[in-house]
Order: C-alpha cells, then structure tokens, then sequence
C-alpha cells in the first residue's frame, strides 16, 4: 500500500492547513495540531527540567542593531523579514539566541553560575526561498525548542555529551532508528578565527567519539559562528530531514561581550553552545504524521478515545462512561451510524482506542475496548482500563 505525505495525512486528519491567503510556508494550525504540538513541548520541558535548563521568551522583533552585531545582518540578511519605522529599524527574529545572549548579560555571572542552561519554545521566521517550501518540512514559521548554554571551556564536553544523550532518548522514543549524525565544519563565510574554528570542532569530535556515535564529516557546512552536530531522521519516503543540532559557539559570546567572573577574580568569556533536540515543531510534526502514517502514539493522539454506543439508546450509559476518561482526549460518537460505521470513522481519524458499550456492557458496567491495531478487548473493568491508561500516557507508550 502507497504511503500518504504528511501534507495528506494533515489535511485529512485535521491537524493543519495551508492557506495561499495567509502566505507561503506559513502552516496554520487547527485544535488536533495544537494539542499535537503541546504534547510535544511537554515532553521536551522534562527533559529540560531533568537537565537544569531555565524557560525564557524573547520578542519576536528585535532591533536591527542587534543583528548587526550577532553577524546575522551581514550573513544571514537575505533571508530575514526587515522592517523600518518611523525612528528605528527592526528585524523579525530568524534565531532567540541574540535574545538570550542579552539574558545572561543582563546579571553578574560567577564562574560557580556557570553552566547556564536557557531554553525558549521560540517561533522564528526564516525568507525561505519559495520554492524550498514543502508542507510543513520547510516553512517561513519555525518554532524551535531551542536551548542555548552558556558554559566555561572545561564543560563543553560534559554538556554536549547530555545533550546528545537527551536526543538520543527522543530519537528512541519514537523510534526513529534510521538516522544519520553529521559534524558540520567552518564554511567559507564565518566569523572568528581559524584556531578557534578549530578547536571548537576538536571538542565535538571528542563527544562524539565519547558516546561511539558514527558520523560523517560535512566539509564547510557549519553555521557562520561555529561547527555543529546534526541529526538527520529519514522520512517513509527515503527523504532526511534534519532535526536535532548542536553548535559550539566561541563567537557570538565575544560580540556581546559577555563575560563570567573567574576563580582568580579575572573576567573570561563564556563559550555559548545553541542547541534544539526536535528542531523545529512543524518538522518534527510532518516527519512524525509519515513515520506513523497518522497512527500517532495514544500520548501524543490528539484525540486518545472515542466511546461508540451500539445504538441511541445506550448513549446515557456512554455518558457515564464518559466521565471516568475525562483526563484524557475523549469524546462520543452519538450519530445514528451503524456500530460498523462508527468504528470505521474511529479507524480513518487514526484513533488509539475505541470503547464500545451497548446491552451487556450497561448491565456488567464494564466496557469492550478496540485499539487501532485491530485488537479487541471485551468485559474490562472500567477503573482498572484507567489506570492502565495512565501508565501508558506517563510512561508515554505508544498503545
């Protein structure tokens, strides 16, 4: 059987559109798409819990003066939104980390503060050429789970070794198994020296090496501020996309003239490392609706269950049914359709279970359960299939 594109799968399932109204690569996004992308903000925020990091939010414009003095104004000018007003020129942000850069500036910083872990589910926009654009793999509106570290030189390695085990984690969670890591090294177009080039990529070959992760070398495909590690998922149609990234950073720092005071009382710069472990939502999203083919795992499901009585008159006893799946993403279907036909919607909307309750489940008060596999469960204790569900949306289980 042909596998769907992400851009079918959405539009079918109600999880986005894309309106030639609203403007290229400019994804809107419905109620299933929203709650899609919340279930994945929360699990990034435990990770970044697990691992210390402190949640930020930066405009969305930010003056051009700021831009110029990130290098982006000079680098990265043709793909940025520009505006001017009256008495100032400003920029729609293409990255958070020139805003998190005046964050950590704006306290007195020891070298005990340090690592300082900064993270922002920040919405980005990026003039991608128009004809780059692709469903919602390439887009103009990118929120990126983004993270910035700002850390001494004697904790790169320890910090980057986390991050790439928090990806790792992730990328097993959804079992995203065919991967490629690629180390990206200085471009023709950079800033900052060579021997600091240099030794930033030394200390990303050292992690990687660490943790026993193949890579391949991508040769002057950094950032213009740093080298950096990508994660590239293959889609279901043998396409890679890039998701997670790490770049180091000895740049950015200098240019904001950040500082730390050290031990000897001395003041040093701190290294910055920027990284994202999805990359972006709207990506992570498409890649997952091809990888699933709709069948999204019951955490992640924008709708978790639907409660199909036989015929109308055990709709009452739907209701109370009901209310003991309240915590979760739950409704009933109370159309005249057939008990065929509802199942059949059930199965085409991707839903991870069904509960079905006619006679014999009103007079047990149990319930008989279906998932989206095709398997059936019948006389289950309605307070035991809670808690069984409540384990599974913990533990994040994929049925």
């Amino acid at each position: 059987m042909e596998k769907k594109t992400h851009i079918e799968l959405g539009q079918e399932l109600g999880i986005f559109t894309i309106s030639e109204e609203a403007g290229s690569g400019l994804p809107l996004f419905k109620n299933r798409g929203f709650i899609i992308r919340e279930e994945l903000i929360r699990l990034i925020r435990e990770k970044n819990r697990q691992y210390g990091y402190q949640e930020v939010w930066t405009p969305h414009i930010l003056n051009v003066r700021l831009w110029k003095r990130s290098g982006h104004l000079k680098m990265y000018k043709d793909r940025m939104f520009l505006i001017k007003t009256k008495d100032e020129k400003y920029a729609v942000k293409p990255m958070n980390c020139p805003g998190h850069c005046l964050i950590y500036k704006s306290e007195v910083r020891s070298y005990k503060d340090l690592p300082i872990r900064i993270s922002e589910f920040g919405t980005v926009y990026r003039n991608e050429q128009s004809g780059e654009l692709l469903g919602l793999v390439r887009v103009r509106a990118i929120t990126q789970d983004d993270g910035h570290l700002f850390v001494r030189e004697d904790q790169i390695e320890e910090e980057t070794t986390n991050i790439l085990k928090i990806v790792m984690e992730v990328l097993n969670l959804f079992e995203l198994k065919d991967f490629k890591v690629k180390l990206s090294t200085m471009p023709d177009e950079h800033i900052g020296s060579i021997k600091i080039w240099n030794k930033a990529t030394s200390a990303l070959k050292r992690c990687l090496d660490k943790l026993n992760i193949q890579y391949e070398i991508k040769e002057k495909e950094g950032a213009f501020y740093g080298p950096k590690i990508d994660v590239d998922a293959k889609d279901s149609l043998g396409r890679y996309w890039q998701l997670s990234t790490i770049q180091l950073d000895f740049n950015m720092p200098r240019r904001f003239k950040l500082e730390y005071i050290d031990k000897d009382g001395k003041k040093k710069t701190p290294i910055m490392i920027h990284r994202a472990i999805l990359g972006s939502l709207e990506r992570f999203i498409g890649i997952l609706l091809e990888h699933y083919q709709g069948k999204l795992p019951f955490w992640l499901a924008p709708e978790q269950i639907r409660i199909l009585p036989i015929s109308e008159k055990y709709i009452e006893y739907a209701k109370e049914v009901y209310r003991y799946f309240e915590e979760f993403r739950v409704t009933i279907d109370d159309s005249d359709a057939t008990l065929e036909k509802k199942i059949f919607n059930a199965i085409k909307t991707k839903i991870p279970y069904m509960i079905i309750v006619g006679q014999k489940e009103m007079e047990s008060k149990n319930v008989t359960v279906r998932n989206f596999l095709g398997e059936n469960f019948k006389d289950v204790e309605i307070n035991e299939f809670v808690n069984t569900l409540r384990e599974k949306y913990k533990k994040r289980f994929y049925i």
